[in-house]
């Protein structure tokens, strides 16, 4: 580590924790966290510019931590863990430097786990119609927006379909490929990337929507049927059309930073409350299957938990906030 900056900010920030009575087991953790993420930004050469820790931005953040739950395969208590870490050391720049910007505040990505839940980790059905009418319109949308959204209406549709009506996950949603859809049948494949494999049987309405999809998109660049190519493509909007990658002659995958952030334009755009993500369809998608009775072993068979623990905290507040008649 070669930045004088950085070097400084490990000490000074051990010297706080010592000063407020941290263990030294403590210290030594937070300091192995943030030194990691510093190895990061020198990784991807974020680490030599002057007032480094105020010229990060959201983005930066979410790349780390997809970084650290997709390549490295980090759990999610970990993952909250340094999030915890990098958070607090933020709040202690803040101490000196009150007007500094946090930016893990606008983090989009859900990093708290098994916790309990609240109502705000679920939307409403008025949440969720005000939603599905935007998708389809015109409304708040740029100049350089309108061109490309006859070819997104359909692509975003099917992506919030399947989060929210039908509970995947968005690791999940991101690795599905041709493989896995089956038109003929209104099929899709799960594959078990954050849970049990299983095979959920859509809508006529919702296969025709990714259908539709499907076939918008040019057929040069288009994904093969019964191939590895993935199902959701990344988009151009510079050229206005869907990406391809030259190297593996094939499509380019949606990435799930991408997704999050398409899913946090649209929920912008039909003006709901900020931090609604991927997460928070998946959680409504569960809880409304507990509402409507649906037994645990069949909850559990949809949305692929691999055991039934992973219900407990929907149970909980199900039970807590009960339906009104």
């Amino acid at each position: 580590m070669q930045n004088d900056e950085l070097l400084d900010t490990i000490r000074t920030f051990a010297a706080y924790l010592t000063s407020k009575g941290r263990k030294q087991s403590t210290i030594k953790r937070y300091m192995y966290d943030i030194e990691d993420f510093i190895h990061w930004l020198e990784k991807k050469e974020k680490a030599s510019s002057n007032n480094i820790w105020a010229s990060l931005c959201t983005k930066d953040y979410e790349n780390y931590f997809f970084e650290l739950k997709t390549i490295r395969h980090y759990s999610e208590k970990t993952i909250h863990r340094v999030f915890i870490v990098l958070n607090r050391l933020y709040q202690f720049f803040q101490l000196s430097n009150p007007g500094m910007k946090n930016p893990l505040k606008e983090m989009e990505m859900v990093i708290q786990p098994d916790r309990a839940l609240r109502t705000s980790d679920f939307i409403t059905e008025q949440e969720e119609h005000r939603l599905k009418k935007i998708l389809s319109s015109l409304e708040h949308l740029s100049e350089k927006q309108l061109p490309a959204r006859s070819l997104l209406i359909d692509r975003n549709i099917s992506i919030i379909t399947l989060l929210l009506d039908y509970g995947l996950s968005l690791q999940e949603l991101i690795s599905l490929n041709m493989h896995h859809v089956h038109f003929e049948t209104n099929t899709l494949s799960i594959p078990p990337v954050s849970g049990i494999a299983r095979t959920i049987t859509l809508s006529i309405q919702d296969k025709k929507q990714l259908y539709k999809y499907y076939k918008i998109i040019p057929e040069p660049v288009r994904p093969k049927y019964h191939s590895d190519d993935p199902l959701f493509v990344a988009f151009d909007f510079n050229r206005n059309t869907y990406r391809w990658v030259y190297e593996n002659d094939a499509p380019k995958a949606l990435t799930e930073i991408a997704v999050q952030k398409m899913i946090r334009q649209e929920v912008a755009r039909a003006g709901l409350r900020k931090g609604i993500s991927g997460q928070h369809f998946r959680n409504t998608f569960i809880l409304r299957l507990i509402e409507q009775e649906v037994s645990e072993q069949e909850i559990i068979k949809r949305v692929g938990f691999k055991t039934k623990l992973s219900l407990k905290r929907y149970y909980d507040y199900a039970k807590k906030n009960p339906l009104t008649e």
